[in-house]
């Protein structure tokens, strides 16, 4: 009788912009150790996916690892896979972007492993049914997604023991399913249940796949001690295999694909594993939604109804965070812009690095809630477009694609993209350092902040089988630091305050907004050097028109705002210009604060003051980077951090996002009378 088969399949994955030490010490936890225990059991093969962001460090730091790999596969136990070099979501950028990138990946495979990948690891299986066709026309053969793909298409249980086909267009690709019995039992179960659940499938030319994140071996919380400690799981399990290589082998996919015959034909809808449509839900429904699974849960019928939950699917990630739909857009411009370019060329791998997913979206992993990961995406899309020629005229254009023109001015060091949507600085980089200062992240209630009250300390407390059940929180009381803010976190933001307004009520949302400007649309024009944004609404009923003119130069900009109170009634209030700086490091002590060029008390980016000055000031040393505001006159200025509460593969944790900066200015203004307000903000880099 011909035994069934096991396909064994690592994901290894750290995104662009990790930090050095995140990447050498997955390295030693778990890349590592799981290729020593492998390399002892020689009857067992496996597929292996290595991202390019991973592979390039690798090459600096450790290449004798590559060096092992490459010796396993020449002996037929491991095949390489394929996918986006830099870890795209491959639905998310244009067929051309997709398919450099899938031939990036295979010709380093073929040069550094002697062999070209024939399949494809498809980043977090997101599948939209127009892949089939691109991973065609890029050379790959076959693909793996989850079994919950097949569920929604009708097919389940014992159907899915084998590979499908699938088309577009009329090209056609295998594609094999996942099982989530087995993501979730391996290695957080004893070998024991992988067994039975093999046992169940057992039939003759039967194949089950488990194909997930590497990092579950080792990096996941609690996982290096049971995975390669006392627990030895991964020996264990493997001792498993091997002790039952009569009925159950291990294979790649490439080998069965060879030697067996499709299950049939089949048409996947644009999908992904189950959680994902859990995550990219807005928070009031996706509470809804986790409810009536707990509910199904609870009376044992969840599997009976799963391939007929759906929840939303990735793209919907760019209407949950306009963070997200931002940056996405601003990398869908700039690959327009080097389309012409080839593959090898320095701005195209630039770009390929910006598109890596990481920092797109969220689910429990930091993602989009990590500023180094977002950074490191503008810091790529700033490089591809410097290696371009580039002209200094303004451009308008709807870049975010919500149906209002944006304007994009650039001056020698600075490039400033400003929003009609309360007339606003949506964008500030400091082009000689690749920085951008608007990469902020606005505070937000999220579905899974309900679990705040039952987060614990101590991973030790908890016995949960996977990660997606850990309720972890790296510091007692985040509840108290969970916010939902009334607007995104940009620049040259508009408010109209009571005069007892403070700065303590605006960082909890506690403050009352009298004006209508904060997210009404204004009318805007520009020149090469500058632009004009104005608008007419009011403040507690009473017609009052703002119009801020700003001044690019080389670099700095020059900002004067004028009031005018239009109504025939006196005007009372405090009016305040909310700036938000993306500093990258609250806490860390070469960031800081000067008022008036020298340090306060507290000094950190990530402290609170209110206090009257006539310049401040803020240093990142690392970078040779200040950043000062300047104001003709001694001005009451605000500042406080925008920290956010998010979970995290380690658990809830809070992130400095941006420092927010406030000069307010009381005004009483007689009907027709007119304010007049303004700064200067410089930038001074040193190399």
């Amino acid at each position: 009788m011909t035994p069934m088969h096991f396909i064994f399949a690592v994901h290894n994955h750290q995104p662009v912009g990790n930090f050095a030490e995140v990447l050498e010490k997955a390295y030693q936890t778990s890349y590592l150790p799981f290729l020593k225990v492998l390399e002892r059991y020689p009857g067992i093969t496996f597929s292996m996916h290595t991202s390019g962001p991973l592979l390039d460090w690798l090459e600096l730091e450790h290449p004798e690892y590559l060096d092992s790999v490459a010796a396993l596969v020449e002996l037929g136990r491991v095949e390489i896979l394929a996918a986006g070099y830099y870890e795209p979501i491959l639905a998310s950028i244009p067929e051309e972007d997709r398919i450099e990138q899938i031939t990036l990946m295979a010709d380093y495979a073929e040069h550094r492993f002697g062999h070209r990948p024939r399949g494809l690891w498809l980043t977090e299986r997101i599948w939209e049914p127009s892949l089939a066709k691109t991973l065609c026309k890029a050379g790959i053969r076959y693909v793996a997604v989850d079994d919950y793909h097949f569920s929604t298409s009708g097919r389940s249980g014992a159907e899915l023991d084998g590979y499908f086909l699938t088309e577009d267009e009329g090209h056609t690709l295998a594609v094999f399913p996942i099982s989530q019995q087995l993501r979730y039992a391996i290695p957080f179960e004893p070998p024991g249940t992988s067994l039975a659940i093999f046992r169940k499938h057992d039939r003759e030319g039967a194949v089950m796949v488990m194909a997930d994140d590497g990092e579950k071996f080792g990096v996941w919380p609690r996982t290096a001690e049971k995975v390669f400690g006392r627990g030895r799981w991964l020996e264990r399990f493997c001792t498993q295999l091997e002790k039952h290589r009569d009925w159950l082998q291990t294979t790649t996919f490439s080998a069965f694909l060879d030697r067996h015959a499709p299950l049939g034909r089949v048409y996947l809808p644009t999908s992904s594993y189950f959680e994902m449509s859990e995550w990219t839900l807005p928070t009031a429904l996706g509470r809804r939604y986790e409810h009536h699974l707990e509910d199904l849960r609870k009376r044992r019928q969840l599997e009976r109804w799963r391939p007929f939950l759906r929840g939303g699917f990735w793209r919907d990630f760019l209407t949950k965070y306009e963070e997200a739909n931002w940056m996405h857009k601003r990398a869908l411009a700039v690959s327009e812009e080097l389309r012409s370019l080839p593959r090898e060329a320095p701005a195209r791998r630039a770009l390929f690095k910006a598109q890596c997913n990481c920092a797109y979206w969220h689910g429990i992993f930091g993602g989009l809630y990590l500023p180094h990961l977002r950074h490191a995406i503008y810091a790529e899309l700033l490089e591809a477009e410097a290696l371009q020629p580039r002209s200094l005229q303004h451009h308008v254009f709807d870049l975010d694609r919500d149906g209002q023109d944006e304007a994009v001015l650039r001056s020698k060091g600075l490039s400033l993209y400003l929003t009609k949507h309360g007339g606003a600085i949506r964008e500030l980089d400091l082009l000689e350092k690749r920085f951008n200062l608007t990469n902020t992240l606005a505070r937000r209630v999220e579905t899974y902040h309900a679990k705040l009250a039952k987060a614990v300390l101590d991973p030790g407390e908890v016995h949960s089988a996977s990660i997606h059940d850990l309720i972890l929180a790296k510091e007692p009381g985040l509840d108290r630091h969970v916010f939902q803010d009334q607007q995104q976190r940009w620049m040259l933001q508009d408010h109209f305050f009571d005069r007892t307004a403070t700065c303590a009520a605006f960082h909890r949302n506690e403050h009352r907004e009298r004006g209508d400007f904060l997210k009404g649309l204004y009318e805007l024009s520009v020149s090469d050097t500058g632009a004009v944004l104005t608008r007419q609404g009011s403040v507690d009923g009473q017609p009052v028109k703002v119009i801020k003119r700003i001044t690019l130069g080389a670099v700095g900009l020059n900002v004067v705002i004028e009031v005018r109170n239009l109504s025939d009634q006196r005007l009372e209030a405090t009016y305040a210009n909310e700036w938000n700086f993306s500093l990258l490091g609250g806490n860390s002590p070469d960031r800081y604060f000067l008022l008036d060029g020298e340090p306060p008390e507290a000094s950190n980016l990530a402290s609170t003051g209110t206090d009257t000055v006539r310049s401040l000031t803020m240093v990142l040393e690392w970078e040779g980077l200040s950043l000062e505001l300047a104001f003709p006159a001694p001005t009451e200025v605000w500042r406080h951090p925008i920290e956010t509460v998010s979970m995290s593969e380690a658990g809830f944790e809070r992130v400095y996002q941006c420092s927010g900066i406030l000069p307010v200015w009381p005004l009483e203004l007689a009907p027709g009378e007119l304010a007049v307000l303004g700064f200067t903000l410089t930038t001074t880099c040193q190399n």
